[in-house]
Parts: structure tokens; sequence; C-alpha cells
């Protein structure tokens, strides 16, 4: 009779599992809030539906396996036992599943959505300052110096030489020169058939024959040779300056100029008929006379000129301190 009163005891448990389950999904709702309580509604409801089935098909198994009712003392089979905790084995995984589903779906809801994914990006830098794609600024190949002599627009440099003993007016002015001096201060010898370029507007001056290198010629006029002069012109005083002109012609042309200071600082401006930046050079004061080789890169359009001025700046106070000329070629 003990075991007969036992069993229905083991149904009301079983029996009770669906309400047990509708009311954790009550609690889960309530503390859930706004919308987990919703959805916790829905599952309590969904629980319920699954606990009315899990006791039909409790009672349907019952009727199938007993269709009529044993009397009070008969024996418990085995296979009554074992279905009975299939049964219960089935209902606690229902629970537990329904358990795990409602917890899933809280932690979804109040866990805040992560920010999206943004990337640092570095500015880019200038066009004109951006390195390649490929390369780094520290890694980026030399620039290489523009070419004086390629052709383009106008163009001007300047660099210093050295004088030699002796040079040839004629190797070095291939398409004209001028010498000034020998034969008092007005006079010049220039390249006979020369072109013409160079420009002298003239102007008071002195003739001297103190040049630092000996001047030749073949090809001169009004004398046709000329083993080796040292004679020029100069003028006296600070401020006292020669100014001579060469013709543009669209091509590169280089011209070599003679000139020299007596106890003077002085300075060099060569400039472009048709504007653009001077260039400058400047000879410190110093007692003594002194020579110098200027080799003069230019390129200007027909119709411009090279304008050359080489003045004295200060001088010692000599009565013939000043600056000098000898000669300038054009090649």
């Amino acid at each position: 009779m003990a075991e007969t009163e036992a069993r229905p005891g083991r149904h009301s448990a079983r029996e009770s599992i669906p309400a047990r389950l509708a009311d954790l999904a009550s609690r889960i709702g309530n503390l859930a809030g706004g919308k987990i309580g919703n959805l916790a509604g829905g599952i309590t409801d969904l629980a319920g539906r699954i606990g009315v089935r899990l006791r039909d098909a409790a009672r349907t198994a019952r009727t199938r396996l007993s269709p009529t009712r044993p009397p009070a003392d008969a024996p418990a089979t085995r296979v009554a036992v074992a279905r009975a905790r299939r049964r219960r084995r089935r209902a606690v995984l229902a629970a537990v599943a329904v358990t795990g589903l409602v917890a899933a779906l809280a932690y979804a809801v109040r866990s805040p959505a992560p920010p999206p994914l943004t990337r640092e990006t570095s500015p880019v830098a200038a066009p004109s300052d951006q390195a390649p794609d490929n390369q780094a600024p520290g890694d980026q190949a030399p620039t290489a110096p523009a070419d004086p002599v390629s052709p383009g627009g106008p163009l001007l440099d300047v660099d210093p030489a050295p004088l030699p003993g002796a040079l040839s007016l004629t190797a070095l002015g291939t398409r004209d020169w001028r010498h000034w001096g020998g034969a008092g201060a007005d006079s010049f010898h220039r390249k006979a058939g020369g072109t013409g370029e160079i420009q002298d507007p003239g102007g008071e001056r002195l003739e001297h024959n103190a040049g630092a290198c000996d001047l030749q010629w073949t090809d001169g006029t009004p004398t046709a040779r000329q083993e080796g002069t040292r004679a020029g012109v100069f003028q006296r005083g600070a401020g006292k300056s020669f100014t001579l002109g060469v013709a543009g012609s669209g091509d590169l042309r280089t011209v070599r100029l003679f000139v020299g200071t007596f106890s003077a600082g002085a300075r060099l401006d060569l400039t472009l008929s048709s504007g653009g930046d001077p260039v400058v050079r400047e000879v410190a004061l110093a007692a003594g006379d002194r020579f110098y080789q200027y080799v003069i890169r230019f390129r200007a359009a027909p119709g411009d000129r090279l304008l050359i001025k080489w003045q004295a700046l200060t001088v010692t106070g000599a009565q013939n301190d000043g600056v000098a000329l000898q000669a300038i070629t054009v090649s």
C-alpha cells in the first residue's frame, strides 16, 4: 500500500514542473523590465503551452500503458517505472532549456550594442609635399639638379675662373670679342667679322698696362694680330662703373669677362633686360691690383639683352684707386 500511495506524489511533482517554469519566466520578466518583460511574457505563455502538452502526453501515456487502472495492491512494473523516469528527465531538460533561453535573451537585451569599429587615419600630405605611395619621405630619391645648359626659358648664372699666364681671345670668342686700351684710353680692338653682339655705351676712361695675363688674338681689327698685351682701361673713385650689354638670340651663350680692381672693393651685377632676379658677386676691399675672370652663362630671347655692371664700392683713397676693364668674349 505504501508504494501505491507514493505514485500520486510523483505525478504531482511532474505535473508541477510547467507551473515552476512559468513562475521562473515571470520572475525574469519582472527583473528585466521594459522590452525583456514583454519577451518574458511571451516565454511564459510558451512555457504554459509546453506544460499543457506535457500533461496531455503524460495522460495519453498512462492511458496507453494502463487501459484499466490496476488494483491498488498490484505491484509496479519495471517498464512503467522506466517510462516515468524518462518523462521526468525530459521535463527537467525542457525546463533547463527554457531557463537558458530566457537568460540569453535577457543578456542580449540589456547589453549595449558595441560601437562601430573605426580606424584612425593620418593626414595626407599635400600633393606637392606627399611622397610616392611606395616610398617614405626620408627614402625619397634625390632630385637631379636642373641642367643649366638644357633648352628652355631665360637663364643666368656666373662662376669665377682662374687667370692663366696667357689666353687667346680668338679661341674664347668664337662669336665675338672685344679688348680695350693699348692705343689710348678711347681705343679698343674687336673680332673682325664678329656678330656685333657686344654693346659698349662708352664713357670717361683711363688707360692702364697692369693686367695679370697676356691677351692674344689672331683675328682682330684694327690690329689683326696680337702676341700678348696687358693693357686695359680703368675709372677712379668709389661709385664709378663700367656697363656693357650682350644681345640675346634664344640660344645658350657663354660670356667671359676680364676685369680688375685697384685697391678697391667692387661688385658685379648681372641682369636680363626681360626681368628676373639679378646675379651679384662682390670682392672685398683690399690694397693692390687684382684681376678676375668671370664665366657667365645666359639665355635670352632675341631682342633681350644681358646687362653687365662692374662698379667700385669702396677705395683705399689713393689717386688711381678704382675698377678696371680689359676684355670680353662671347661663344
